[in-house]
């Protein structure tokens, strides 16, 4: 805030982004629930896997498993008659019977591509050029250097082509109007999605500097892996010259120019948790780990990973653990009302009595499972604890002689 080493961060996590924003003449709707309740008739899902990452993940895919189900009886119906009679089946399906068609765009076949009947293959970086931009405002370009595998695409590029395909049908009804919305995707390359998207004409940015029109993939090129921090000032002596600091003048976009700092009071739990509380005994907290990355889409087809933590880990305290008869390595089920799973128990003491730390997000063991299906008014999910009972399941003798359970933590 004007000084180095200060700062604002949100502390907040990507679950949050499927809490949809209010657009024009509506409200934001809790997807996740609409489609519980029978709702819509196409999900897109991109770039994340809700089957893991999710609240009330049990109901949520069951849901799914089903309605997807109805279109993939419908399609089977009619198999090997043409696109054309594909597509009568599956808005009969959607339409009439309750059915929804699911399209996944990943990196991975994940656990949600299992319920999707089309799936678009991304591209990683390193088979993309990529620019891209951390929580210093540092803007570089990671360039190509592999193919994708297959037909594997950059994301803009995917979806230019959904946009490209859209306005085609548009143009062939004879919406000009529709048409016109689904224009301006005729990129080829990622660079044409940069400059499109990010290089603009002349203007002034948020910030009060030049716009982003001085940046070029040349001019990111010679920067090298430093980058530049955004806002971009000018283009000076063959380099891109930035902004090292925001708000050093303390002018901020307030009504007064001040920032405002403002109290955020802890109303309590929600109620629909604090039922849960009242029926059972354990606290089920939730969080990333250090040595697993996001919902081990990656990690869990590495070998190292999978062997070290087969099952998502749950710290418990060790006296609870000797009442319940659980030790380090024993397979545990989790439960309460809204759902099952599972996990492996590492016991620790640092854990309070009645509470425990659950992986989350893990592909073996979700602890999404359990949490409640409560959001806030503005539909944001309280993801990251719910109460329920544990019991044992059974004791991985093999594991338990090939793997340490030293703590995790660094002392």
């Amino acid at each position: 805030m004007g000084r180095r080493g200060t700062g604002v961060c949100r502390l907040g996590g990507h679950q949050e982004g499927y809490a949809r924003p209010p657009y024009p003449g509506k409200r934001p709707i809790y997807i996740d629930q609409e489609i519980i309740k029978g709702n819509g008739k196409m999900l897109t899902v991109w770039a994340c896997n809700a089957f893991q990452s999710t609240l009330n993940a049990q109901e949520y895919r069951q849901t799914l498993y089903r309605r997807a189900n109805i279109v993939r009886d419908a399609l089977a119906q009619v198999r090997g008659r043409g696109v054309d009679s594909m597509i009568d089946a599956i808005y009969g399906a959607v339409t009439n019977r309750g059915g929804l068609f699911i399209t996944t765009i990943d990196l991975y076949p994940t656990k949600f591509a299992q319920a999707s009947h089309l799936m678009l293959p991304a591209a990683h970086p390193g088979e993309m050029n990529l620019t891209s931009m951390n929580g210093e405002r540092r803007m570089r370009l990671s360039e190509k250097f592999m193919d994708p595998p297959g037909e594997a695409k950059p994301d803009c590029l995917i979806a230019a082509e959904i946009a490209n395909s859209i306005k085609a049908l548009y143009e062939k009804e004879g919406n000009k109007t529709m048409a016109e919305r689904f224009s301006g995707f005729d990129w080829k390359t990622e660079e044409d999605s940069f400059n499109d998207g990010f290089r603009k004409p002349e203007g002034i940015d948020s910030q009060g500097g030049p716009t982003g029109d001085l940046v070029t993939y040349e001019r990111l090129r010679k920067q090298g892996n430093n980058g530049v921090q955004l806002p971009v000032r000018e283009y000076k002596d063959d380099q891109l010259i930035g902004t090292e600091m925001v708000y050093a003048d303390y002018k901020f976009s307030t009504s007064d120019g001040k920032a405002h700092f403002l109290p955020a009071e802890w109303t309590g739990l929600p109620e629909m948790v604090e039922s849960q509380r009242k029926k059972y005994r354990f606290w089920i907290n939730n969080g990333r780990t250090n040595h697993i990355w996001q919902t081990a889409y990656h990690d869990q087809r590495v070998d190292f990973r999978t062997k070290r933590y087969p099952m998502a880990p749950i710290e418990i305290n060790p006296t609870d653990a000797k009442e319940l008869g659980i030790e380090s390595g024993d397979v545990v089920e989790v439960f309460n009302d809204f759902g099952s799973t599972f996990a492996m128990a590492y016991l620790e003491p640092d854990m309070k009595s009645g509470h425990t730390f659950m992986m989350f997000g893990y592909f073996n063991g979700n602890v999404g499972d359990v949490v409640t299906s409560w959001t806030d008014r503005n539909y944001i999910p309280y993801y990251k604890g719910t109460w329920a009972d544990i019991r044992k399941v059974s004791s991985m003798k093999d594991y338990k002689e090939t793997v340490s359970f030293k703590r995790r933590r660094y002392i």
